[in-house]
């Protein structure tokens, strides 16, 4: 920084004039939902996200003795620049917030890290965050650079016999504006790009320079153990594991709706009740709402059950194009008990399909265990995932706006649509720096009077009910670098064993591809 620490706090005080605590940050305004993601199940309780783009967490800072001792040498300098004293424990975990103040909704970040005398770190980024706007408002800004390389054999799209390597750059840009305690106006712009490709991009992959969250939000009212918030506009929503309601942030591009959300944030209890339209992307011109398809719905999330994290969710979706309306009820328990780590969650779905009556459902279980005391802190789960198929093609579970990415194969072959998994995961850290994950699965359908779904909840092209159940096996490698605490470099391999069913149908008609298929990527992300 180009000027001390603790004269920037002065500055930052005066600017504030003795404001509370939020006068100037989301975390009172808008309290990080990432709470909702800290047990997700293909990363550890506490320090991993489910994030497509992080599929193993960013190394947590000043946990191990290096970084104790370089925190505590960190504050024996402060106290000799006449810096306050401060505890060597307060510095590591000052420093530990510093590097987890990043969240999978951007939104949600949190910085108040830098408002402590006894932060004294450096990060990129941090001389654009709590910037005084006179004596109106503090303004964060920052963003994200990420850039991955795809090399895709057989894959594109779904079995198809093509081959592509292509290389997709993102850029993500936002401004948070606080304007007091009460009120808050949040937007963030992002630029998706895709160079090189042979076969055509999927959608997901380009936008150029749209808005994806422009919002304003502000609290309503105050209760004895939290706050209602009332928030309109433009935004991202992310719930619980993610299995039915995420932003898709694998996806070059981010999925994100239009509407009106009321929330209540306390300690213990999480309630949202939202009223949205899906933004549809439009690559040369502002994308606008989807006025076909309405998506709302309830959650709560009970973080202080003696089960651990309770979600519990009614989501409406509707559909007048298509058409269809679908009510889904479920929840989801995950937590640690007696050193068995578990993660469940299912529910039911009803309503109308088209002309048929539309009944469907999906479960997943999932038990584990980490084994702390070996080397490398390995982190064994078996899950077994489940989503109904149905006779009347189109007519099984629909699995609203999920993040596949992070459950079903990270070659996203499989939407969770007449689908069974069962799956294996093996989690370890050589050191802070590294993960590795391998993870392995095997693929049936659940109903034979039904074809297998893509990813994007579409039949797979030129397939039949007929043959066998078996889809096929993935097997998934991943190593990622923390080079930074706002920076990484992950490297993935994926191979997918072509099972019977596919052999069937091949049989029958030859446009259907039976062979293997390859994925290896790596991937750059960069947060400011």
């Amino acid at each position: 920084m180009t000027h001390s620490m603790t004269s920037w706090l002065a500055t930052f005080a005066v600017c504030l004039g003795g404001a509370t605590p939020l006068a100037l940050h989301a975390q009172e305004l808008v309290p990080p939902q990432s709470a909702l993601l800290e047990n997700a199940p293909v990363t550890h309780v506490s320090d991993e996200v489910v994030s497509p783009s992080d599929m193993i967490p960013a190394v947590p800072i000043a946990t191990s003795s290096s970084n104790y001792e370089y925190a505590e040498s960190a504050a024996m300098s402060m106290e000799a620049a006449g810096a306050p004293c401060c505890d060597p424990k307060k510095v590591a975990e000052l420093n530990k917030k510093a590097a987890s103040a990043y969240k999978g909704l951007y939104y949600d970040n949190d910085f108040n890290y830098l408002c402590d005398p006894c932060y004294d770190g450096c990060l990129l980024g941090e001389d654009l965050k709590r910037l005084c706007i006179g004596d109106c408002g503090v303004l964060d800004i920052g963003g994200e650079y990420r850039a991955r390389y795809h090399r895709e054999q057989n894959m594109k799209p779904f079995l198809s016999g093509n081959d592509d390597s292509f290389l997709l750059h993102r850029l993500r840009v936002y401004g948070n504006y606080q304007v007091n305690e009460n009120i808050r106006v949040y937007g963030e712009m992002l630029h998706g790009v895709s160079e090189f490709e042979e076969v055509n991009p999927r959608g997901i992959t380009e936008n150029y320079w749209e808005m994806n969250n422009f919002f304003i939000d502000g609290k309503l009212l105050e209760t004895c153990d939290g706050a209602w918030y009332g928030r309109v506009g433009r935004q991202e929503l992310l719930y619980g594991s993610q299995r039915l309601v995420s932003p898709l942030d694998w996806a070059n591009i981010r999925r994100t709706f239009d509407g009106l959300k009321t929330f209540y944030r306390s300690d213990a209890l999480d309630i949202d009740a939202f009223l949205m339209r899906p933004v549809r992307k439009s690559l040369y011109d502002w994308d606008s709402s989807n006025q076909d398809q309405t998506f709302y719905g309830l959650w709560a999330n009970y973080k202080k059950s003696e089960l651990g994290n309770v979600d519990l969710y009614w989501l409406g979706y509707e559909n007048n194009a298509s058409p269809f309306r679908y009510q889904t009820v479920g929840s989801r328990v995950n937590g640690e008990k007696h050193s068995i780590l578990y993660d469940l969650e299912g529910g039911y779905q009803f309503g109308e399909y088209q002309d048929n009556d539309h009944n469907a459902g999906f479960f997943t279980i999932g038990f584990g265990h980490q084994f702390k005391e070996m080397a490398w802190k390995p982190k064994v789960m078996v899950y077994y995932d489940w989503a109904s198929g149905d006779a009347v093609q189109g007519n099984g579970f629909d699995q609203l706006f999920p993040l596949g990415h992070a459950y079903l194969g990270w070659m996203d072959l499989f939407a969770r649509r007449n689908i069974e998994d069962f799956n294996v995961q093996v989690t370890a850290k050589p050191c802070d720096s590294w993960t590795f994950i391998a993870w392995y699965h095997v693929f049936n359908r659940q109903d034979t009077d039904d074809v297998p779904y893509t990813l994007t909840n579409n039949p797979y092209p030129n397939t039949t009910p007929s043959g066998s159940r078996y889809l096929g096996q993935e097997i998934d490698f991943l190593a990622k670098c923390q080079l930074t605490p706002r920076s990484d470099i992950i490297f993935g391999y994926s191979h997918f064993f072509t099972g019977t069913y596919f052999q069937d149908q091949n049989a029958l008609n030859p446009a259907v591809f039976d062979g293997d298929a390859d994925f290896f990527w790596t991937q750059y992300s960069l947060r400011f």
